[in-house]
């Protein structure tokens, strides 16, 4: 019997092959000493949902709960002549023009992320904002994030991020660790409110894109490993979005830790912001490939003026 093919993975690889970085870097956050233990893994082996799963077993704690999708059934024939209908002639990407173009430069050190450790008592009152004003938390980061990082970095203040979603455990596949996660394409448009962010993602997940997204990404059981290499460079020649806003959900994690990170980015999806909650507390953190600034040390300038922004928000519109 022939072992299963990660054909999603296989894209990592493709992108490591390219002379890019396809390793993701988590780091487990000790919240009562401040310290971190970084792990990296490459993505063409795991997902991150897979490399929290891996880990806690190798501690000899396994995670029996964990984030997953909400939904009943995988879409039937008829649902997805619509998905790839939709997925071809009705979504738009939304292209950033961005203040710097490095070419030509990568990251030295792929691990440096800066993160910031919401409160109980902040990550509370951030759901409770979010809740009196009926849109996800999801939604109020992601508008608030452009806002902050696109001022900083663009000239137009809009583009489209990738927000991964997690398919386990409608997708079956023998090993649960491997790539189950796909995505959606999120607009973000200048003057849009968190409202309008958390209807464009509400509108993306009942239409079902996410597994539109996976099905294209099988597409080298058909065509072959050469056949997506080639689509894979020359996409990379033209396909710029803002990168990943990665929301791993609330874990159910032992006491005294939570986790920070990001995933590898490259010139074509340079901004990472990963976000969790686990022991009733929030972590927020954020990458910048130097294609769309340089001087990365700035990034934790950034990443402060944007955790300033929430606070402000939360705080005198609750």
């Amino acid at each position: 019997m022939k072992a299963e093919i990660d054909w999603m993975g296989l894209w990592y690889k493709i992108i490591k092959e390219r002379g890019e970085n396809d390793r993701p870097n988590f780091g487990k956050y000790d919240l009562e000493t401040g310290l971190v233990d970084w792990l990296t893994f490459s993505h063409a082996d795991m997902d991150g949902v897979g490399a929290m799963l891996d880990f806690y077993e190798k501690i000899n704690l396994p995670l029996k709960n964990y984030p997953y999708l909400k939904e009943k059934k995988v879409p039937n024939f008829f649902e997805r002549l619509k998905i790839f209908y939709r997925m071809f002639f009705c979504i738009k990407k939304v292209k950033t023009v961005w203040k710097e173009n490095n070419f030509g430069l990568e990251p030295e050190n792929h691990r440096l992320i800066y993160f910031n450790i919401f409160s109980a008592e902040e990550t509370l009152s951030i759901e409770n904002y979010c809740k009196l004003n009926q849109f996800s938390v999801n939604a109020f980061l992601m508008n608030i994030s452009s806002k902050v990082l696109l001022k900083e970095l663009s000239i137009n203040t809009e583009g489209s991020w990738t927000l991964p979603v997690n398919l386990r455990p409608l997708l079956k596949r023998e090993n649960l660790k491997s790539n189950h996660s796909s995505g959606i394409l999120v607009n973000i448009q200048k003057d849009d409110t968190p409202q309008i962010t958390h209807n464009n993602i509400r509108t993306s997940l009942k239409n079902k894109e996410h597994w539109g997204i996976w099905w294209i990404h099988q597409i080298g059981k058909y065509i072959g490993y050469n056949a997506m290499r080639f689509i894979s460079n020359q996409n990379a020649k033209k396909y710029f979005i803002i990168g990943s806003f990665s929301n791993l959900s609330t874990w159910d994690l032992p006491p005294g830790h939570i986790w920070v990170g990001g995933a590898p980015g490259s010139k074509n999806f340079p901004l990472s912001v990963m976000l969790m909650k686990a022991n009733e507390r929030l972590s927020l953190s954020l990458k910048i490939h130097p294609f769309v600034l340089k001087d990365l040390d700035r990034t934790k300038d950034i990443l402060d003026n944007l955790v300033r922004a929430i606070r402000h928000e939360v705080d005198n519109n609750s």
